[in-house]
């Protein structure tokens, strides 16, 4: 039975039983209101946070919440329950649990959206990474066989994105400053401002080791990235601003201060790069950022065409570089995240990629 149909038979149900039409009216409007009421929550707090506490006395009446991104699966999974066959509600409980890195919980979610769309390539794609991650691969080969059978062509891709997701992650850290030949760029990723506007150590060591790139490779672009506002200022402002006073031609440097998160960031890095043309990429960031970094930014390359080489360059955050060359089970989860997010598969459908 279609939802149409479905409706409207449920609809001539509650009438035979003596429910006014006015009062199931009145009930969908309900239904209606909440749902805006619960997904403008869920997408608050999923970008900005805010009070757990008010959150279940005012928009929950009393359910106990352990944190932002709880509030966002609350939110979602409400909404899922009384919209079921919105299945990119059921996306966004997924999210929210992978948020809160708990696999189970999303492996639970997910399977539950193939049983409802047998051809949902995107929650096989999920199940997929998280076997992979795992490291269990009969359940692996079973979701590609099962992705493969949707779309071949498509799986073949994602296949090729976790090979390389892999390869990436099997590198060990680099600050060996390359010297490299003409149309190079370096990016130099930004990271969250202080409250006042100033840049906080983590984003002055990613600098200080792009100037040293700038100055190995003075006819090279300087791509400064990052557009989360703090005191009327961006990342990317700041980081131009501190190169230029470290002398850097102004010229040189390229802003990229529209993105507010990684996968926006490399997006929009690549159509830059695709713009003003790179035989070479070098990419600055943390080391415990470079993985993840990498890995979206190959891949947005390559949905522009763009086969320039990119050379990872770390800021070491880590005591040491042994330590900096270990790859947790949660940095593979926040890997694979943001890899299927700039693949294609939204985080939370319609609302954000």
């Amino acid at each position: 039975m279609n939802l149409k149909k479905a409706i409207r038979v449920g609809l001539a149900a509650m009438m035979l039983a003596g429910i006014p039409f006015s009062s199931v009216l009145a009930a969908g409007q309900t239904d209606a209101a909440r749902i805006r009421e619960l997904v403008d929550t869920g997408m608050h707090y999923y970008w900005s946070g805010g009070d757990v506490k008010k959150a279940e006395a005012e928009v929950f009446k009393g359910i106990t919440l352990h944190g932002r991104y709880d509030v966002v699966e609350q939110a979602f999974a409400e909404a899922s329950a009384l919209s079921p066959e919105r299945l990119d509600f059921r996306y966004a409980v997924a999210s929210a649990r992978i948020l809160q890195k708990n696999i189970d919980g999303a492996i639970e979610t997910y399977t539950g959206i193939t049983r409802v769309d047998p051809n949902a390539f995107n929650a096989y794609a999920w199940l997929a990474a998280l076997a992979h991650i795992r490291n269990d691969d009969a359940a692996y080969h079973n979701y590609m066989d099962a992705l493969a059978g949707i779309n071949r062509e498509k799986a073949n891709a994602f296949r090729k994105r976790f090979d390389r997701a892999d390869t990436i992650m099997s590198m060990a850290p680099n600050q060996d400053v390359p010297a490299l030949a003409h149309h190079t760029t370096i990016v130099i990723l930004g990271y969250a401002l202080a409250e006042d506007g100033s840049m906080r150590p983590p984003l002055m060591q990613r600098l200080e080791m792009g100037l040293a790139a700038a100055k190995r490779n003075p006819d090279a672009y300087v791509m400064v990235t990052g557009g989360q506002p703090q005191a009327g200022v961006t990342e990317g402002d700041m980081m131009m601003r501190w190169l230029v006073d470290q002398g850097v031609d102004r010229g040189r440097i390229i802003l990229e201060d529209k993105s507010k998160d990684t996968v926006g960031n490399m997006l929009n890095i690549a159509n830059l790069l695709h713009r003003h043309t790179a035989d070479d990429v070098i990419l600055v960031t943390s080391a415990s950022h470079m993985r993840r970094a990498q890995t979206v930014l190959e891949d947005a390359l390559a949905q522009y065409d763009i086969d320039a080489p990119v050379h990872p360059l770390i800021a070491l955050d880590f005591d040491s570089m042994e330590d900096a060359a270990k790859v947790s089970d949660s940095e593979k989860l926040v890997v694979y995240r943001d890899l299927l997010r700039v693949a294609g598969i939204w985080a939370f459908p319609g609302l954000q990629q």
